[in-house]
């Protein structure tokens, strides 16, 4: 029996009620709502092709707590719990439009430009790290494309969606990767923001062939940081807390089809590193 293949479409977060500037950075992020649930106090977000379905939430902290994937069997629909306890929502399109239909009341909003596309990338932090690969595997159609010791990362067919899953102490969702149309505008406008940007610091760019628009001195101006190969790369920074317990890692991909160690150990360097 072949299994589905899958790509992940949209992320689930609670939000907590005294996270008093949540709705604030979902604003400057170019967030809006696009309709609100009929059962609970639940809405979907989106920006561009970001989607966010959001729960307002009072006892619990903010953060990811689930995950939707789009599936290629279009009347196919999963609602399930992976190891962890992540919930997880697997529909086709027909399956989706119908859910959606059923469930939410569609607002009156004018989608208007993004910089983000959507998306494409998450870092899954667990102790079990094993049995949610083998879970994630089992289920879908999902191929190994880089095993370390302490990660692997798992990506779609057709390299739409990747999940880096890593050992840790305790399970978590922190850092999710969003592919962005021009990575410089996007960096600019959140300048002007109050969010904490990981300086990555400079970088010697010998080796790569930059496209046009960049050059060494505009990726160390931006506070950028790019990782890969001489022609196939990414370029990106990092928002910490972008919405409370979620980190976002803003990628310009240069038909690069992975998600970069090297970026990643800039932006979530430790204090020991920092000394050498």
């Amino acid at each position: 029996m072949t299994k589905p293949s899958i790509d992940l479409t949209f992320l689930k977060y609670n939000s907590n009620i005294t996270d008093s500037d949540v709705f604030d950075n979902f604003l400057s992020l170019g967030f809006s709502q696009a309709n609100e649930s009929v059962e609970d106090v639940s809405a979907w977000h989106t920006a561009g092709g970001v989607i966010l379905y959001v729960k307002s939430v009072f006892n619990t902290p903010s953060g990811i707590y689930g995950l939707g994937f789009f599936s290629d069997e279009p009347d196919g629909f999963q609602e399930l719990e992976d190891p962890n306890g992540f919930s997880l929502t697997v529909a086709g399109e027909h399956a989706m439009e119908s859910y959606l239909n059923d469930s939410f009341d569609r607002k009156n909003t004018v989608r208007s430009a993004s910089e983000l596309i959507n998306f494409y990338g998450l870092v899954y932090n667990t102790p079990n790290l094993k049995e949610t690969i083998d879970f994630y595997m089992a289920n879908w159609n999902w191929q190994i494309l880089e095993e370390e010791d302490n990660y692997v990362l798992l990506t779609s067919p057709n390299n739409r969606s990747i999940i880096k899953f890593v050992e840790a102490e305790k399970n978590a969702i922190q850092t999710a990767y969003v592919g962005v149309r021009d990575i410089k505008h996007l960096r600019s406008k959140l300048s002007f923001e109050d969010y904490n940007i990981v300086n990555p610091g400079k970088s010697k760019l010998n080796n790569y062939r930059l496209p046009a628009g960049f050059t060494e001195s505009i990726i160390n101006n931006y506070q950028l940081s790019i990782g890969g190969r001489n022609q196939n790369f990414a370029i990106e920074f990092c928002v910490k807390n972008a919405l409370p317990n979620l980190d976002f890692i803003f990628s310009q991909r240069f038909a690069f089809n992975t998600l970069s160690q090297t970026n990643y150990e800039k932006f979530y360097k430790t204090p020991e590193q920092d000394l050498l």
